[in-house]
């Protein structure tokens, strides 16, 4: 099929089994009619779990991903994992713009549950779904993927303060001592901005919230800003190296006194729900937990399932503050506990649910 790319609702056509498949960019639509067989599948599917699933979909791993070029050969995206699995495959599929749909178990970047990802290709197929493009941020000068979640700023050693002063187009905001800031897009005030204290903004919102981190002025706050604002943290100084990390999985060392960080390109994701759907899961997260319980939670949706010795060592908590965190996440249903054999010891490992 010849593709046609002069108008902004433009349509791609593209044969599979007996269907044609027309994809319009412009109104995130897709229609089907009927047609010939013996063609490729039109969905990518990324994860490294063993499916089965129908010819609508080819299967990879997240180290076999294709080139771009054949990428693009494709109608959309499917990614199956952890909320951590698929912010690294996001970040491998760096420059492709074609929609992406993901699957996992209670994740807040999940489209659906992993169990519902034969109907969700269906429903792909059928054109029975909208397009969200959620908004990314960008580190200039230095080589990180875009952010989908949050930029992070704090010092290479845990418990080591930082200064830094914020400058918003060019305004001076203020000058602080903190443990870190987060610079969140409206998908990662779910997460680790939360956890710190910041708010929730609604997923169509075009903002950035700046959060400082256990700051030592008590009456510092978050800003939220526009998403088009150039944000400049600048007068970087720690007694350790500071480090900018993306999304919880990919840092590097800050080698001047200043970052700048921008809108990026936005990530163009295939909803099955509305956002206040997705958002009350969330909500749970504020009824009467602590705030080690609420951070214990995110850990255990980004990195699977843990004991609470795994838990204490990535997030430097204390063992019992763990203890406690996860008794609390028991009974409030967010998270459940099972025994698992490793390396012949055998432990407790805990789900977030």
């Amino acid at each position: 099929m010849k593709r046609n790319r002069s108008s902004p609702g433009e349509i791609e056509g593209k044969w599979w089994g007996m269907r044609k498949v027309f994809q319009c960019r412009g109104e995130s639509t897709i229609k089907i009619k009927n047609a010939s067989r013996g063609f490729p599948p039109v969905i990518l599917i990324i994860s490294n779990e063993r499916l089965k699933l129908d010819a609508a979909a080819r299967i990879v791993d997240i180290d076999s991903i294709p080139p771009r070029n054949e990428i693009r050969g494709f109608d959309a995206i499917g990614i199956v994992g952890s909320d951590r699995f698929i912010i690294r495959a996001i970040h491998r599929l760096e420059g492709i713009d074609l929609p992406i749909f993901t699957a996992g178990r209670n994740g807040y970047l999940s489209s659906i549950d992993s169990w519902e990802l034969s109907d969700a290709i269906t429903r792909v197929t059928r054109g029975d779904y909208s397009v969200e493009p959620l908004h990314r941020l960008i580190v200039r000068g230095i080589d990180l993927p875009q952010a989908i979640n949050e930029v992070a700023v704090f010092p290479a050693r845990s418990a080591t303060v930082m200064d830094y002063s914020l400058y918003i187009d060019n305004e001076y905001a203020w000058s602080d001592t903190a443990d870190g800031v987060i610079l969140s897009t409206p998908t990662g005030s779910t997460a680790y901005a939360l956890s710190a204290g910041g708010v929730l903004l609604h997923s169509k919102i075009e903002a950035v919230e700046v959060v400082p981190v256990n700051s030592v002025n008590i009456n510092r706050v978050p800003i939220v800003v526009p998403l088009s604002s150039k944000i400049v943290l600048s007068d970087l100084s720690s007694p350790h190296r500071i480090e900018v990390v993306v999304d919880g999985s990919a840092r590097r060392p800050v080698s001047s006194k200043s970052i700048e960080v921008a809108r990026g390109e936005p990530l163009l994701i295939i909803r099955f729900s509305n956002a206040l759907m997705r958002y009350r899961k969330k909500l749970r997260l504020t009824v009467d937990l602590t705030p080690s319980a609420k951070l214990v939670y995110k850990v255990l949706e980004y990195e699977g399932p843990l004991t609470p010795s795994e838990i204490a060592e990535k997030i430097a908590m204390p063992p019992r503050t763990v203890r406690a965190a996860l008794k609390q996440l028991i009974e409030k249903g967010l998270a459940s506990k099972s025994s698992l054999s490793r390396s012949g010891n055998r432990g407790t490992i805990y789900t977030a649910l």
